[in-house]
């Protein structure tokens, strides 16, 4: 089932507050507890690279009244795409402001430098949901006033990347939606995967691929370039009329344990292409992509 995620914004603070003693969240009345409803997802900075083991951030909820009810830690799993995960104490009825389905919560990051973003979300994708449920929510740390879901300055940056390359063209403006290189992404997709929008050798692709014997135990096997801080995870559809994407479930040894997602640290050295094996879909053909995340 494909999950569904969404990509908050946040403005950020003019200045750090530094505080004497860490803040409590606050309790839920035992009597009244519910189970809690989890938010999870990827936290990223402004060039989508998920914070890992080298760059833990504390994640926390606060209610409309401004009361802290939740707090976390940043967390890195080679084979989940997720670094965070927050519980959010609910209530089993609205009394003396207790959070309850459909309740507001607001989400403040702070930064190992002690930088804090914070944004009121007030939208329905920002209430909770059923005790004991999750929600994927992905927070991108960027201060943007595009349509695009990236850092201003870093558009800026790749704009003008483009006026010193050669594919700018005099009278023409920038648009992150072509492909200036030709190499089948567009500009913006290339920021958002980590590759060069402007070199046509440098894209998200898949390098090789083997099928696997139809029903027998031999898988199919596939490899692709990974960049650092990125997370990957393999789609199957069975044809590229109105295609069906599934995510595929993969091993990084033959006989490995299933797992959906690669997350590359961001401090990972240069390019890193692993090779994956997959269970051979059963239909008479197979499309596969790669998606970056």
């Amino acid at each position: 089932m494909k999950q569904k995620a969404f990509d908050w914004t946040f403005r950020a603070a003019a200045a750090a507050v530094v505080l004497a003693a860490p803040l409590a969240a606050r309790a839920v009345d035992p009597a009244l507890a519910a189970s809690p409803c989890t938010y999870v997802g990827r936290i990223m900075d402004a060039e989508h690279v998920g914070f890992d083991s080298n760059r833990v951030a504390t994640v926390s909820a606060f209610d409309l009244s401004g009361n802290m009810v939740a707090t976390t830690k940043t967390f890195y799993m080679p084979d989940s795409r997720r670094n965070y995960a927050l519980r959010i104490p609910m209530a089993s009825k609205q009394v003396d402001g207790a959070l309850t389905t459909s309740s507001t919560v607001a989400i403040k990051v702070t930064e190992p430098n002690g930088t804090e973003w914070s944004g009121l979300v007030v939208d329905n994708d920002a209430k909770l949901g059923a005790p004991g449920t999750l929600k994927e929510v992905d927070i991108v740390l960027a201060q943007c006033s595009n349509q695009y879901g990236i850092d201003d300055y870093l558009l800026d940056e790749f704009e003008r990347a483009w006026k010193n390359s050669r594919y700018c063209r005099a009278g023409e403006s920038f648009d992150p939606t072509k492909d200036y290189d030709g190499d089948g992404m567009s500009t913006i997709a290339e920021i958002l995967a980590g590759t060069n929008p402007f070199d046509s050798d440098d894209k998200l692709s898949i390098l090789s691929f083997r099928r696997g014997k139809n029903g027998g135990s031999e898988k199919d096997v596939l490899s692709f370039i990974c960049r650092p801080g990125r997370a990957y995870r393999l789609e199957m559809a069975e044809s590229l009329d109105n295609p069906e994407w599934k995510q595929k479930e993969f091993s990084l040894n033959e006989s490995g344990t299933p797992i959906n997602y690669i997350s590359v640290p961001s401090n990972a050295k240069g390019d890193e292409t692993p090779t994956v094996y997959l269970l051979p879909a059963t239909g008479k053909s197979a499309f596969f992509r790669v998606r970056s995340e």
